[in-house]
């Protein structure tokens, strides 16, 4: 064959074509596994963050590893709530998977997930309750995890990620000084009325006020897009969190809630959607 001819040509491009993209097909078959238990780790890790554990996460030997043990550690319980506040049992794994389409999670409000833990602080075992939620900022998707005191009042952790925000500026969403402001932060007034946390402008404008935080400095779309996030996903969940305050003295949710197999869950669980 004339290897200078047409037919030659488009005859080896047309292989060279199929080879390469069955190649990238094996390599995307064979990869997914992986990608797919790198997200959940990612998803376990920013949870456990929200409490205060999961920090040696990036020194351990094997990452992976070293968060599903901490997460199946600390994490003693994971749910469903609907819109009226009942929980309905689930495994870890089945409301860790739920975390990979949260906007349609929210949309229907009969599933969303929740994450008990069980920490030491204070001298003593605490519960915090870790909520999940979504939304949109400037770019794109902003999404993030907010742990509660048994109190279902009391932020007791916040992280926060997005998807294409601007470096510098809204951004810092994701940074630890923005989400420190956070904690000791309370979603409910003095008269037990949803407030959720505002974000004010101006660098210490938050100041005093127990339900706001600083906004980012010059991120203001970011910002509203996170304010309007933590409305709109924790305001779901207030029937929840007004029946865990009614039952606080009377009946511990533990027995209202029977508990997951942890120690199932930390077997088969690979490793956050966003």
């Amino acid at each position: 064959m004339n290897k200078q001819s047409n037919t030659y040509i488009v005859a080896y491009a047309t292989i060279l074509v199929v080879v390469v993209a069955a190649v990238l097909s094996f390599a995307a078959i064979k990869l997914q596994p992986m990608q797919e238990a790198n997200v959940k780790t990612e998803k376990m890790g920013a949870i456990l963050s929200t409490i205060g554990e999961g920090s040696e996460a990036a020194t351990a030997p094997d990452k992976n590893k070293y968060i599903e043990t901490e997460f199946a550690k600390y994490i003693t319980r994971a749910f469903f709530v609907d819109s009226t506040g009942n929980a309905t049992d689930a495994t870890t794994e089945q409301v860790l998977d739920s975390l990979n389409d949260l906007p349609s999670v929210f949309a229907s409000r009969t599933a969303m997930p929740v994450f008990e833990a069980t920490v030491s602080k204070d001298g003593g075992k605490r519960t915090e309750y870790v909520i999940p939620m979504t939304g949109k900022g400037l770019w794109g998707a902003v999404w993030g995890y907010v742990a509660l005191n048994a109190d279902c009042n009391t932020v007791e952790g916040a992280v926060f990620d997005h998807k294409g925000e601007t470096p510098g500026l809204g951004a810092e969403i994701s940074g630890k000084p923005f989400q420190a402001q956070f904690v000791g932060k309370q979603i409910f007034n003095k008269e037990g009325e949803f407030v959720s946390i505002d974000l004010l402008k101006g660098q210490g404008a938050s100041a005093g006020n127990p339900s706001a935080v600083d906004a980012i400095s010059g991120g203001t779309l970011t910002s509203n897009g996170v304010k309007a996030m933590l409305k709109e996903c924790l305001n779901d969940y207030v029937p929840f969190f007004e029946k865990v305050q009614s039952t606080a003295t009377s009946v511990p949710m533990t027995e209202i809630v029977p508990a997951a197999d942890s120690a199932a869950t930390a077997q088969n669980t690979e490793g956050g959607a966003k």
